[in-house]
């Protein structure tokens, strides 16, 4: 015979009750903090801004999708393509946010699946990387920047090296041969370089550069010249998260201008150049990465 008490610490008998259904009361009595808690979604940003500024750009995303997926989302900001790579292989994140050719390098080495692709405020899933100098500057072509410094994002940029690169090589110019690379890390870093005059051209991405020309007077400057068209960031999924949660974690990106809060969320992002996100065209997407980087020799 089993016994539960009343409030009044009177015994009460169930000599007929089944095991399970007192475990089931027992379990409801237990206190909130005992009770299992959904798992957590890691949710990995790889960008050049500082750590600050991407928790508090990326934030309203993460509580946006933590309440539609009904499950805890957090940001982690791994310093460097290395450590994104290195918390892919551990598992420490499930998702993230990259852009193009990063997510390339780790599709070929099977490390990464497409979930959705950014459209960018422009209303492109691509963009074209723009290559500025000073408007007093004798440059007036790609071809005058041979012997000259040129300021590029990041190595491992996809708007701000592997597009621009592709770019110039394809024009005849070769890294360290026809001109001298230097990265600032930075977009503002950039465009000031070229403007005070510690980099004879700049290269960016051309929505980053009408973005930055909201902030940073660039009237001194002009483009001489357009990359090829390159395929915008996206976030992508380690490959050994269940299929259903990927389909979930999709399904809410893809859907999220048709809310009314996720369209809030959205129009903070646009600074980002973030308007929405739509489905990884990956036959067209792979295709144009595949022969910026065959023709840039990265």
């Amino acid at each position: 015979m089993m016994h539960l008490f009343n409030h009044r610490g009177k015994v009460l008998n169930f000599p007929a009750l089944p095991r399970l259904v007192i475990l089931f009361f027992c379990y409801l009595s237990l206190p909130p903090s005992l009770a299992a808690k959904p798992e957590v979604i890691h949710l990995g940003i790889l960008s050049i801004a500082p750590p600050a500024r991407l928790y508090a750009k990326w934030q309203p995303f993460a509580d946006y999708m933590q309440k539609q997926l009904g499950r805890p989302v957090e940001l982690v900001v791994p310093h460097g393509f290395s450590k994104m790579k290195q918390a892919i292989l551990q598992g420490k994140v499930d998702f993230f946010y990259i852009n193009s050719y990063v997510f390339y390098r780790l599709l070929q080495t099977h490390q990464a699946l497409a979930v959705a692709q950014i459209r960018n405020i422009a209303g492109n899933t691509t963009s074209h990387s723009e290559i500025f100098v000073r408007k007093n500057s004798h440059i007036q072509s790609i071809g005058d920047l041979n012997g000259k410094s040129i300021a590029f994002v990041s190595p491992l940029g996809a708007g701000g090296y592997m597009a621009p690169r592709a770019y110039l090589y394809a024009a005849g110019l070769k890294s360290d041969r026809d001109f001298k690379p230097e990265f600032t890390r930075n977009l503002t870093n950039s465009i000031h370089g070229v403007l005070l005059g510690d980099y004879d051209a700049g290269t960016m991405c051309g929505v980053n550069f009408k973005l930055m020309s909201q902030k940073i007077k660039t009237g001194d400057l002009k483009i001489i010249g357009n990359s090829p068209e390159y395929p915008e960031s996206l976030i992508a999924a380690r490959l050994n998260l269940p299929p259903q949660q990927i389909k979930q974690f999709r399904h809410q990106l893809l859907i999220m201008e048709k809310n009314p809060t996720g369209r809030q969320v959205l129009a903070n992002m646009h600074s980002m150049k973030i308007q929405s996100f739509v489905r990884y065209d990956s036959k067209k997407m792979n295709s144009i990465i595949k022969k910026l980087i065959a023709t840039g020799q990265l």
